[in-house]
């Protein structure tokens, strides 16, 4: 046991001696939802289970759409241990919920889904976030005041009602996963609507905590996985830069699919009437594009997703943790292929809360999975992870067997198949991936302007048009013939002289001449095959501003697990048109390349 778990364990008891010191409750609190369970059989599985609905006050009294699964029998003495499933971006708490352990309607709810868990002995609460379907209010986008603190409250009623443990778990996807992150790192504290801290107690006054968090395939840092500037990393090969400044590159494709599809299932505050969810005067403004002063665009936006949405961000949060050896267990399988919340969402963030203690129990495990352009439904991987995922939970909530991840960092090849790509282990975030292999270049003639389309190869690898095409699922973006250039974009061509594997994030460095006040340069990794078809392995985005950029940038493109072939070519392709995925600049700009330098981290250097 490290010190760390040593620690919390100490912290921990300091709490339950406190508690039993400490006026409880005559009798547990009477909750209405327990009044309406119902006996249930997984017919599949031989299963009984009971299963409650209906509606719960929030802390500020909005009615929250409520499901309750527990085991069959009498609830023991004390309560289950509690896990919270949180559903993804207008859905709603039917996500995870299923009629047996393995549903096959989705890979990433199989053996994980409130049946699952209750089987094992939890009590699993699913519901529908405020603003969506059933659920009143209106959204306030995975604020740690409202959305989150209704998780907290949830769970505290159900601790006074005698239902649950105090040390709760918590999972989601997606939208309900960046909502994980923050009370992972919220901890044992509460947030308030004004902005103040407190210790998060039940309403009867029980000290409850996030006892492990496992959010899948969503983001830390809301900023960077809208609207990326290009400077965020896992730190390998280049620096973990200011995600804020300059303002990024919108993720148009994705941003306007999600405001259209909030319309359609949830409910928005009206423009202006709450200026910390003002989601439809954000949208317009960030729809709108750059400004002659970027300093002024999209005022306050930047602010409230910082200060209230991104787990990243909060360094005293963090800093709290530590000092009270509070520190949240974390599991974050993330997506190599996810085009909206990429692997270095949770990389860089894991990274991060290694900086402020080397110890701090946190795990990624990077695959095909999320957002398209992955392919979210491999049930050859998902089993997998959510083997690992549950061993967690029961580790670190349920207290009775599990285990942690077999290392920091598990990282698997991407196939363009139904089959599992092979699994790479490591301690640290460059373990896995010691070796180096460039491509450089300095031949003339490549040039880029950001006017000419590039729709040859932008729309067949826009992940929004991609899943249109292919059931709502992502997968390889295979095109042949190769796309050519156009005047948007530029590639240089590489012979691979021997088979190696990327996994992790490739650094590009350009020394160009830009003319324009502002440009985006976007990129894309291709894998050429002998018939000239392409691959598409993975892409990356760069506000280049004459402001913070002399003549040179160097950025790291998303991460990746891939082989490559001998007898294949590599190419790298700058754009300045990435539409519709990226909303194009609203200044020209053009860019002569004078040189190129492409490293890509390898688990091996190759000698040719």
């Amino acid at each position: 046991m490290g010190r760390s778990a040593r620690s919390r364990l100490l912290f921990l008891a300091a709490v339950l001696a406190f508690a039993a010191f400490s006026p409880q409750p005559a009798q547990a609190a009477s909750m209405p939802l327990l009044s309406s369970c119902q006996p249930r059989t997984d017919q599949t599985d031989s299963f009984s289970y009971r299963f409650c609905s209906g509606y719960v006050a929030s802390f500020d009294g909005v009615q929250l759409d409520t499901d309750l699964t527990m085991p069959a029998g009498t609830t023991p003495s004390g309560g289950y241990p509690l896990i919270v499933m949180m559903h993804g971006w207008g859905g709603s708490k039917s996500y995870w919920e299923t009629n047996d352990f393995c549903t096959t309607t989705s890979a990433d709810a199989c053996n994980y889904n409130n049946i699952w868990f209750a089987h094992r002995g939890y009590a699993v609460v699913t519901y529908t976030a405020r603003g969506f379907h059933a659920s009143q209010g209106y959204t306030h986008l995975a604020d740690i005041r409202y959305e989150v603190h209704d998780t907290q409250h949830l769970g505290g009623l159900l601790v006074d009602a005698g239902v649950a443990l105090p040390g709760i778990g918590v999972t989601g996807l997606s939208y309900g996963g960046g909502q994980a992150w923050l009370l992972a790192v919220l901890a044992f504290q509460v947030m308030k609507p004004d902005g103040t801290l407190e210790s998060w107690r039940s309403p009867r006054g029980t000290a409850l905590h996030i006892a492990a968090a496992v959010p899948k395939y969503t983001w830390s840092d809301l900023v960077d996985a809208l609207q990326p500037n290009g400077r965020s990393s896992d730190g390998v090969l280049t620096p973990n830069g200011d995600r804020t400044n300059p303002i990024g590159i919108e993720k148009k494709s994705y941003v306007d699919y999600f405001y259209q599809s909030g319309l359609q299932t949830g409910r928005y505050a009206s423009p202006g009437q709450d200026l910390s969810a003002d989601i439809t005067t954000w949208y317009a403004e960030i729809s709108a594009g750059e400004t002659p002063l970027q300093s002024n665009y999209a005022p306050g936006i930047i602010d409230q997703l910082v200060r209230y949405r991104s787990a990243y961000y909060q360094d005293s949060l963090i800093k709290s943790d530590v000092t009270n050896n509070t520190e949240t267990p974390v599991f974050a399988p993330q997506g190599w292929t996810d085009s909206l919340f990429p692997e270095s969402q949770a990389a860089s963030m894991i990274e991060k809360l290694r900086t402020w203690d080397p110890s701090w129990p946190a795990y990624m495990y990077a695959s095909d999975l999320g957002h398209p352009l992955a392919d979210n439904n491999k049930f050859s991987e998902w089993r997998v992870i959510n083997r690992a995922a549950t061993a967690f939970f029961d580790l670190h909530v349920r207290h009775s067997g599990g285990a942690d991840p077999a290392a920091a960092y598990q990282e698997q090849i991407v196939r363009c198949d139904s089959r599992a790509g092979q699994v790479y282990a490591s301690a640290t975030a460059s373990g896995a991936a010691p070796g180096r292999v460039p491509f450089k270049s300095s031949e003339l003639g490549h040039a880029t302007v950001s006017a000419p389309t590039d729709s040859a190869a932008g729309v067949a690898t826009d992940p929004i048009a991609f899943a249109a095409q292919h059931s709502s699922n992502g997968g390889c973006v295979r095109l042949n013939p190769a796309p050519p250039d156009t005047g948007a974009s530029t590639s240089w061509t590489f012979p691979i002289c021997a088979d190696f594997t990327l996994l992790g994030e490739p650094a590009l460095h350009l020394d160009a001449t830009l003319l324009g006040t502002d440009a985006e340069i976007n990129s894309r990794l291709w894998d050429i095959a002998p018939d000239g078809s392409a691959t598409l392995v993975t892409r990356g985005a760069y506000r280049w501003t004459v402001s913070t950029d002399a003549a040179s940038i160097t950025n790291a493109l998303l991460g990746s697990g891939w082989k490559f072939v001998a007898g294949h070519q590599l190419r790298i392709q700058v754009t300045q048109n990435d539409m519709p995925y990226l909303r194009l600049d609203n200044y020209p700009s053009s860019a002569v390349y004078n040189s190129m330098l492409l490293t890509l981290p390898t688990t091996a250097s190759i000698g040719c």
